[in-house]
């Protein structure tokens, strides 16, 4: 008799016991006891393909049987595999499907080439209910059919919710017939370089996708956005919005300052027919209204806004909001659905019986518990494998406080900005495997590298990109070299099976690790996994002036949290993305600064320029304005002038603007010097209100 290894299962049940011998898969019959019925359907279509299920009564050789035992619990489950025999003991057609995934993963070959399974007695339920995942369709759209790939997976890993964000500011992806311009207009946006980008889904396809996860066992929880991240509805109806003018679809990530006017009698009716038309398509008893980052600004000076606040008797905006989410569970319970929301919507006061989705950290967690919430914790998968190690998944705990009380469960939201359907699977395998394992067991066994080692095998046959080592995807920088005057770009693919493409005007090539670029430019970087690109291309922009490899002297310095060059950091041609932390932008929190430029020698200038950023939302500003001086001995200081702008700080961003100081005619100098006044103060709608703000700059650039 032959012994066999213990199996890879992923999540590992509560009891498993192993034994000698083996249940072929040929000539099987299954078969549903009393109450089973239609228990057995996806065990059935396994059968069929592996052209395992008996054709007729005469061919029978093995049994597997579906049977109801009540005291298995409404998840729980039991299989018995003996030699020529299969029970399956459950108490609903839930535990009988997570039984059916234990089989899929014990299935093995033989050295003949036959399937079976092990002979084992496996006794097993669930530590949390709710076992979820978030996919955020906004910022990047995913198909109908990845969906259903992602939920097979998902499936197989019995997790059993799948929160669908379906709506935020970069579009509204679900299609509200009464509304068409939700999905004509704020399903599409216009990209920076002029393309087209979007996507939604019919109600027809929502239906399908719905039915789809729940025959695998998973109960879809929709999120529409309520009353914040809403521009792409405010783009398509601007009347939705406080100020009633017409807005883009933004292309940028962020939060934005335009939300609802929940001021006007018309907006509430617009959220009672998108509800009366979603609602009934989502079976789940719950209804996830989001309720997060809304910013108050417009409400403070909305006439309809601070209207309604006398009438109800409000005393501040985040009331307001606690108004609004009250009126929306109000709504949504008489409907059967009970509201879920982002921690936010805790603020300014919260009916006991919403579920409170925990992201902002256990302090939150803990005024949900006082406030006698149920709660649902999360671990964010959008953060790279080199930010968000395996070991750290390993050691999530939704607990809070060592203390289960109130707690659902957790999600796993994965937040699209910078993920799509072509590098999903890096960001969430086999982080997946680790955390479904700690939600269904409790606990992570020693083991787990070595049990998911099959299913990783299984999804890159698939096509799924894994992460398998703690890296980033692709990670690139560039830094200016003094000596030639040229640019090294270095890159580091995650995987050894990795490389990248890069285009620069005509030319184009492949490298894996490092670039030599000997002239300005526009340099785009694609990394590709098998031959295929697995993000859209990377833009690095370098720029010619006089002010090029140019000393620096800073006061004060910036933080060292950013920018990856202190010596040639504003002076090296290359030029700031839309992103904070892309390392070519540099901080100041709080003062004034002052950067002083030495080029070497007397030079002809007929202008001078630096960039600056604006994302309000990570309390970034631009400075209130730029003096700009110049000096032919770094001692005798000419004024050229103080340029200022126009941009509010309500323009939440990300944005650049370039402050400028042009020569009405030829200035002959050596040394130039920006000094940057900070804006002060965040405003009191902020959320870090009366703090400190940052100046962020980049290039300075003499011409």
């Amino acid at each position: 008799m032959v012994l066999f290894a213990q199996p890879a299962l992923v999540p590992w049940p509560t009891a498993n016991e192993l034994k000698e011998g083996t249940f072929p898969l040929k000539q099987v019959s299954v078969i549903e006891g009393e109450g089973a019925q239609g228990w057995g359907r996806m065990l059935r279509s396994d059968l069929v393909a592996n052209d395992a299920l008996a054709r007729n009564q005469d061919e029978i050789l093995h049994s597997v049987r579906f049977q109801r035992d009540t005291a298995q619990g409404e998840e729980g489950y039991a299989i018995t595999v003996e030699k020529d025999k299969v029970t399956i003991d459950a108490a609903t057609r839930q535990g009988a499907l997570n039984a059916t995934q234990t089989l899929r993963q014990l299935a093995a070959k033989d050295s003949t080439g036959t399937w079976y399974w092990p002979m084992v007695h496996i006794q097993d339920a669930p530590a949390f209910a709710w076992r979820g995942t978030m996919l955020d369709v906004c910022r990047h759209f995913y198909s109908v059919d990845f969906l259903k790939r992602y939920l097979d997976v998902l499936a197989s890993l019995k997790l059993n919710i799948f929160h669908w964000h379906l709506t935020d500011d970069q579009s509204w992806r679900v299609e509200v017939k009464k509304y068409p311009r939700l999905t004509s207009v704020g399903a599409w946006r216009t990209e920076a370089d002029g393309s087209r980008y979007g996507g939604f889904y019919t109600q027809d396809q929502i239906k399908e996708v719905v039915a789809y996860a729940a025959a695998r066992g998973i109960t879809v929880v929709p999120e529409i956005e309520f009353p914040g991240h809403c521009s792409a509805a405010i783009a398509a109806y601007p009347w939705l919005g406080c100020r009633q003018d017409t807005i883009p679809v933004p292309i940028t990530w962020g939060v934005f300052n335009d939300v609802y006017c929940v001021g006007r009698d018309s907006t509430w009716t617009f959220f009672r027919d998108v509800l009366d038309e979603l609602v009934p398509l989502f079976p789940a008893p719950w209804f996830h209204i989001g309720g997060d980052e809304v910013p108050k600004v417009r409400w403070q000076a909305c006439p309809d806004c601070q209207a309604r606040m006398r009438k109800e008797d409000l005393k501040d905006e985040h009331a307001l909001q606690a108004w609004t989410v009250k009126r929306l569970q109000d709504y949504l319970a008489t409907k059967g659905k009970r509201l879920i929301g982002w921690d936010e919507v805790l603020e300014g006061g919260l009916d006991s019986t919403a579920i409170v989705e925990v992201w902002r950290g256990d302090e939150q967690g803990r005024k949900a518990r006082a406030n006698g919430n149920a709660m649902i914790r999360t671990i964010y998968f959008d953060a790279s494998p080199a930010n968000l190690p395996l070991d750290k998944v390993i050691a999530f705990d939704p607990l809070l406080d060592g203390d289960a009380r109130g707690i659902l469960g957790a999600e796993c939201p994965v937040w699209s900005e910078g993920i799509d359907a072509r590098s999903i699977g890096w960001y969430v395998f086999p982080r997946m495997q680790v955390y479904a394992e700690r939600m269904w067991s409790g606990k992570v066994g020693e083991d787990i590298r070595k049990r998911t080692a099959p299913q990783i095998a299984r999804l890159e046959q698939q096509g799924w990109i894994i992460a398998t080592a703690d890296k980033d995807l692709f990670r690139s920088e560039v830094s200016f070299d003094p000596g030639p005057r040229n640019w090294l770009v270095t890159a580091q693919c995650g995987r050894k099976d990795m490389d990248a493409t890069w285009r620069m005007d005509q030319r184009s090539g492949s490298f894996t690790d490092s670039l030599r670029v000997e002239a300005p430019g526009t340099l785009l970087l694609t990394p590709r996994w098998k031959g295929e690109a697995v993000r859209d291309p990377i833009a690095i922009t370098i720029a010619d002036n006089l002010a090029l490899g140019a000393k620096e002297t800073i006061e004060p310095t910036p933080s060292p949290k950013y920018g990856h060059d202190p010596e040639h950091g504003l002076t090296d041609g290359l030029l700031g993305t839309n992103s904070y932390s892309d390392g070519l932008w540099y901080g100041w929190w709080g003062p004034d600064l002052t950067i002083t430029i030495d080029m070497d020698s007397v030079r002809t200038l007929h202008g001078i320029s630096i960039r600056c950023l604006q994302q309000v939302g990570a309390w970034i500003v631009l400075p209130k304005s730029v003096s700009f001086e110049t000096s032919r001995d770094g001692k005798a200081w000419t004024t050229l002038t103080t340029a200022t702008h126009q941009v509010p700080i309500e323009e939440a961003g990300p944005l650049v603007h370039d402050f400028i100081a042009p020569a009405r005619t030829p200035i002959k100098a050596r040394y130039v010097r920006a000094v940057l006044h900070n804006s002060g103060k965040l405003p009191a709608w902020h959320l870090g209100a009366d703090g400190n703000s940052w100046v962020f700059a980049d290039e300075v650039v003499v011409r």
